[in-house]
């Protein structure tokens, strides 16, 4: 099924913008990559401007939500997936899966998460779209996975704020690797990464559990 003027539009766009940056990114520049002829003003059929356009295009990316769907539905047990990519591991094992969705979600935002992370032209009306499309659905999806986990060791422990940690920790490991072309700085791997994230959230519900027997 061939595309129309506008999705080629928001496809190249965003492309363009994670690639160079929104201020380096000319509309000449967009209208050619999406087939149009540059200069002759065709984007401005669709969109008022390019910052329009930029705020279309994020949240056309970050509603097009895939396979990560299904982890939006209030009913849906986070711990079940973990458990059943790690039937024979441990608590560390289903924290590493739960990174490894983190991760495999920021690189299908890939573009998005560089506009974000690491161009400081965008317009404040871009980081409300995110906070509530995906950072505030994202936070929601961690913490609710980390209260499964954690299970009658729940207590009264701040979880949404260890879920901040975690979501954290996986955003800089995904933006220094994408900084330094897709080797960490620290030569520390992905394996390892996601494993030591792991532990210190382990860490953290062993502690919540210690912390309720001493309650009790």
């Amino acid at each position: 099924m061939s595309s129309t003027s506008r999705e080629r539009i928001l496809t190249e766009a965003l492309r363009l913008f994670g690639e160079q940056g929104f201020a380096k990114t000319s509309v000449a520049q967009i209208e050619r990559a999406a087939g149009l002829s540059g200069g002759s003003g065709a984007l401005y059929r669709h969109f008022k401007s390019k910052d329009e356009l930029l705020v279309a295009a994020v949240n056309a990316r970050l509603t097009d939500r895939g396979e990560w769907e299904q982890f939006l539905a209030p009913t849906f047990s986070v711990a079940a997936v973990l458990e059943a990519s790690a039937p024979s591991g441990d608590t560390v094992d289903r924290l590493v899966a739960l990174c490894r969705i983190g991760l495999a979600r920021l690189d299908h935002d890939r573009d998005v998460t560089r506009i974000l992370l690491r161009d400081n032209s965008i317009p404040a009306p871009l980081l409300e779209v995110f906070r509530q499309r995906e950072y505030a659905v994202v936070m929601s999806m961690v913490t609710h996975a980390l209260v499964e986990l954690a299970g009658d060791r729940a207590g009264e422990q701040d979880w949404n704020a260890t879920a901040a940690v975690l979501v954290g920790a996986l955003a800089h490991f995904w933006m220094m690797r994408d900084i330094f072309d897709g080797e960490h700085p620290a030569e520390v791997d992905t394996d390892r990464y996601l494993r030591a994230t792991a532990e210190l959230i382990a860490a953290r519900l062993d502690w919540a559990g210690a912390e309720g027997e001493d309650r009790g």
